[in-house]
């Protein structure tokens, strides 16, 4: 990989364990993870930098420290709060992609927009119960509107209520870290979108196309107002 590559990664839970552990192996040059959240024994199954001398501590500081113990050669950068419309921008700046691994959906539109109002690749994944996905959007390629188009008005289960189990999750994290190395290393696997199914055992791949009604990629959304993330939260 080039020196410059400078990766983000949104969430240090059970998507980003796999994530951080893979791009500080396969030498990312620099890693900055953002990250409010303190480590809880029930998510232990999942999230796999951190084990139970962990528990109650900063999650982002753990991630840091376990990432930084692992890889001595590799930078670690953390920011210690949420990724929020205010700072997304500025976060992006100088990045070669961003990787999400939140646990709601507000959160995840809000990368899809700043990453595409940036110009940088998102890579992106959601998992609940036994199955899930990932999918990797560049600048000129579809986007998470193109796929899921809004946040649901209605209220959605989040994977910590709904449940989750750990080897789905790792899976998920697994194929987002593949799809950021081939991103590093070159490849446009643009509008890749993997479902993954633990019960029925089955991986399948399809490629989503951008939509000509999609607002993102149409550039109806020109900036990154509060309020389009958080009203259909409070509905």
């Amino acid at each position: 990989m080039k020196a410059t590559h400078r990766v983000l990664v949104v969430g240090a839970g059970g998507l980003g364990s796999p994530v951080l552990r893979s791009l500080a192996q396969n030498g990312a040059a620099e890693i900055t993870v953002i990250d409010d959240d303190r480590v809880d024994e029930s998510n232990l199954h999942r999230q796999t930098l951190y084990t139970r001398d962990d528990v109650g501590r900063s999650k982002i500081g753990r991630a840091v420290a376990s990432l930084r113990a692992r890889s001595p050669g590799v930078s670690v950068q953390s920011v210690e709060g949420r990724f929020v419309p205010d700072t997304a921008m500025d976060l992006l700046k100088g990045k070669s992609l961003v990787v999400e691994g939140a646990d709601n959906l507000a959160t995840k539109f809000l990368v899809a927009d700043a990453a595409r109002l940036s110009e940088v690749p998102a890579v992106q994944a959601g998992a609940v119960r036994w199955a899930g996905w990932a999918f990797c959007a560049l600048p000129d390629s579809a986007c998470l509107r193109c796929l899921f188009e809004d946040i649901p008005r209605e209220r959605i289960e989040t994977c910590a209520e709904a449940g989750v189990v750990g080897p789905v999750v790792g899976v998920l994290g697994g194929l987002e870290a593949a799809f950021a190395i081939r991103l590093l290393q070159g490849e446009r696997p643009g509008g890749e979108l993997w479902h993954y199914d633990a019960l029925k055992g089955s991986l399948r791949k399809t490629f989503v196309r951008r939509r000509s009604d999609c607002p993102l990629c149409a550039g109806e959304i020109q900036d990154l107002r509060m309020e389009r993330y958080t009203a259909a939260c409070a509905a």
